[in-house]
Formats: C-alpha cells, structure tokens, sequence
C-alpha cells in the first residue's frame, strides 16, 4: 500500500492500477491535530462507546481530506452478520434518520453512484474493497470470522451481479490490513464454523503448538472465498500489514482492548 497525506490526515492506499480510477482509502489513529483524546488519537467508530462530537469531528476532518461533505460518506453499524445494503440515488437523498437506520445491521455495501464514499469500520476484522471498473460500481465489506463463515464476501459480490451485471472474474479486491494469523488465536468452534465454507481449512489454520490453540488466517480465508466467487487471483490485493503487530498504526481490538476506536477503509468513485 502506498501511504499518504491529505490535508494533515495519514491514509493508506491501495496500490494495484485497477483502483486507479477509484480513490481508496484507510485511516490510521494519527490524529493530524494531535488533541488528546479518549480512544488516543483519530477514533472513526460511532458505534464503540466514544463521544459522538470527538468521532463526528475526525469525521469531518477525514472528508475535508477527501475533498467530500460529511453528507457524501456512508459507512453501516455493523453486526458481523452477511446483510448487503445498496445505495442509490434514491437513498442519497433520504434525510440522515433514515440514512442509518436502513445501515443498522449491516456489513457490506455496494453502490454505482460516483462521488460518494462507502466504507467500513474495523479493529482487527478483515476490510476489502471491490471495484467492478466495467461497470462503475464498487463495495465495501467488513469481514470477521463470523461474517466469514456467513460468506459475507459471496452475499456481496452476488448482489453486484444481480444490480449492476458485474462479472466476478472482472473485478478488483483489495484487503485492507487486519490481523494477522500469528496473532488471531480462536476456539475450534471457530475453527467448526469456518471449515463448511473454506475449501481447505488447513490452508488458513495452524495450532500453535506451544499452547495447543488454533490460528486463523483470515485474510487468506476471504481470498478463499474471493476465489471460489470467481475473483482472478491476479486482481486481489492483500495488503499483508497486521493490526495487532501495528497496533501503534491502527486499532486493534487484541492488542489495544474491546473498547478501543475504529478505522475505516473505503472507496469511492469520481465517475
């Protein structure tokens, strides 16, 4: 990913030249002001406990950086479930009441409308974009183990192709960074959820052997998922930087504790 600077704001960029006609972005928790503030530093999460008027603000200052109103950036309150929601048009122009509460629930969303940017918050969860370029449309999705095992990532792109006519072997993913299979230890239960929707679970998880737990890769589980949907491999972008590692960078819920802030990762469309 490259890294760059907007207006004082820190944001990393996908790198592949199929998102070159999309800006993508990921936050980091560098405040550009520097203010001390509860979750540390640039706290983008409405939905984890901190003040709405300090997230509200980084909020503002994130779309200044982006050359956007704070009216042009949707991202959901997620439930790690596989629910898709859609904007159009029409929602733009909903009054903002309205607006979240048909993001409540939610996990992904795709839209073809240009100069809007979706988004979603994480803290170790798996972030990716899609950019289907041949027909102008992108999504943005929030993937835990258990939205994962809901194959959130299939529910999304099966939406594109019913709406916009995408064709999965076409399109670009980007995966933004998450935490790492080193530091992502589970219970088998997980391991027992995952193993019905990745094709070969010993691909994507090892026991430690020192404490006899497993680890779950899970970005490499949502390649997988991204693979047998008919993303190209060649057109998948994994970004390989670890939250928990890089905890000083990004939030991470394992390293810094349930409470902490949220970044997002996102993309938009200029046409």
């Amino acid at each position: 990913m490259n890294i760059t600077q907007h207006k004082g704001v820190t944001l990393y960029n996908f790198e592949s030249p199929a998102f070159e006609s999309v800006t993508t972005f990921v936050t980091t928790r560098h405040n550009p002001y520097g203010t001390a503030q509860a979750r540390g530093d640039f706290n983008l999460g409405l939905y984890c406990g901190d003040d709405t008027l300090i997230v509200e603000n980084n909020l503002q200052q994130l779309c200044e950086a982006l050359d956007i109103t704070r009216q042009q950036l949707f991202y959901p309150h997620q439930v790690h479930g596989h629910e898709v929601a859609v904007i159009d048009e029409a929602f733009t122009t909903l009054p903002h009441s309205e607006q979240q509460a048909a993001l409540d629930g939610v996990d992904a969303i795709i839209t073809n409308v240009p100069h809007i940017a979706i988004a979603v918050t994480t803290a170790d969860c798996v972030p990716i974009i899609l950019h289907d370029a041949e027909h102008h449309a992108i999504a943005a999705i929030h993937a835990g183990w258990r939205g994962t095992a809901q194959e959130i990532v299939c529910h999304t792109i099966e939406r594109m192709t019913i709406l916009y006519g995408t064709n999965p072997a076409h399109l670009q993913a980007g995966i933004a960074p998450c935490i790492s299979v080193d530091a992502y230890e589970v219970g088998d239960e997980v391991i027992n959820e995952l193993r019905s929707v990745v094709g070969d679970i010993e691909s994507v998880a090892i026991r430690n052997n020192l404490t006899g737990k497993m680890h779950i890769d899970l970005a490499a589980a949502n390649v997988d998922q991204l693979l047998r949907c008919g993303v190209d491999l060649m057109n998948i972008e994994v970004c390989g930087i670890c939250t928990h590692q890089h905890s000083d960078t990004f939030y991470s819920v394992r390293a810094l504790g349930a409470e902490t802030g949220r970044f997002l990762t996102g993309v938009m469309m200029a046409q």
